[in-house]
């Protein structure tokens, strides 16, 4: 997941990426076997549009996305959106793997819950975080070319457009919930904000990459909040995984699912300071950084640069001490 939020047009691009991972273990020669041995069966499309985009479903996707948000007790309102879909099962004699991807861009509007563009540079804005934990439920229907009509939020929906006795099997029996889990779940990224990684760039130059940063903001101070690392200060993540033992067709099949571990970053037009004062995750964000906010060479903070250095030097030392046993 990650995300540009310019404060002073209250305009932000997310990106929300999904992926799980399936793989089944079945006999060789068995029904299972026979349906999916030598079979690569391939989805991937692009749809553009905004809630007018009846024709190719993308106003279901933001009519649901703009449900999660108000789940997640946010104020956001996704207004357009660009999501990609990519599904693919690869058939093998005693075993196939399912891979899953999905990629959402939404425009978000309306997460700036006081100030905006008229606020001075001391007052700050003060900007809703909470869009970053949603999870999508409802299903979302797409109409591609060359593909027709799929839900694309649960993973059993790929297979019945490609197997469709085979999705009846599955999902009658004892691994079902492991294919009909929506993929659209970005519940891991609601750790407080607090304990993300932060960096402040006055510079802009971490983002120069970003399109939509360069034409939507002038700003040149960024502050930039990451998760996924892994710290004491954050804790460690790792893949989730789930087991499942069904029969298909007959046969024992062994069923495993992983979803990666989350790794994501959040770039705020301005410096950001957070509150969770609230019981809500907010930043207040300032036009320009404190006096008090000290710049080492390069522009980047002096306490980044020293934390930075303090972790080359530990990798310097564990290599040498590794080098010489």
């Amino acid at each position: 997941m990650n995300a540009v939020l310019v404060p002073e047009r209250d305009k932000a691009e997310g990106h929300y990426i999904a992926v799980k991972n399936i793989s089944l273990r079945y006999p060789p020669g068995s029904p299972i076997s026979q349906e999916l041995n030598g079979k690569v069966d391939r989805v991937q499309f692009t749809l553009k549009g905004d809630a007018n985009s009846t024709d190719n479903g993308v106003a279901n996707a933001i009519n649901a996305f703009n449900k999660a948000m108000l789940e997640a007790q946010s104020p956001v309102v996704v207004t357009n959106m660009t999501i990609t879909y990519t599904g693919v099962i690869r058939g093998f004699e005693n075993n196939a793997l399912m891979s899953y991807k999905i990629e959402a861009v939404p425009q978000m509007e309306k997460f700036v819950i006081n100030g905006g563009g008229n606020q001075s540079s001391t007052t700050g804005d003060v900007v809703d975080l909470e869009w970053r934990r949603i999870v999508v439920t409802d299903p979302i229907v797409l109409n591609a070319p060359d593909v027709g009509e799929i839900e694309i939020t649960k993973p059993i929906n790929l297979i019945d457009k490609t197997h469709k006795d085979l999705a009846k099997q599955i999902f009658e029996s004892q691994a079902s919930s492991i294919f009909t889990t929506s993929i659209l779940n970005f519940d891991k990224f609601k750790q407080p904000m607090g304990t993300w990684h932060f960096l402040f760039d006055p510079s802009g130059s971490l983002v120069e990459s970003s399109s939509f940063y360069k034409e939507e903001s002038g700003a040149k101070v960024v502050s930039i909040y990451s998760l996924g690392e892994s710290s004491f200060r954050e804790g460690t993540f790792e893949p989730e995984e789930e087991d499942a033992t069904a029969t298909i067709g007959g046969a024992q099949v062994q069923v495993h699912s992983q979803v990666p571990a989350p790794s994501g970053q959040i770039q705020i037009a301005g410096f950001a300071k957070i509150d969770q004062s609230a019981g809500s995750n907010i930043a207040v964000v300032t036009r320009e950084a404190p006096a008090d906010v000290q710049n080492a060479t390069g522009n980047f903070p002096l306490q980044v640069l020293l934390v930075l250095g303090g972790m080359m030097g530990a990798i310097a030392v564990f290599i040498l001490f590794k080098a010489r046993k």
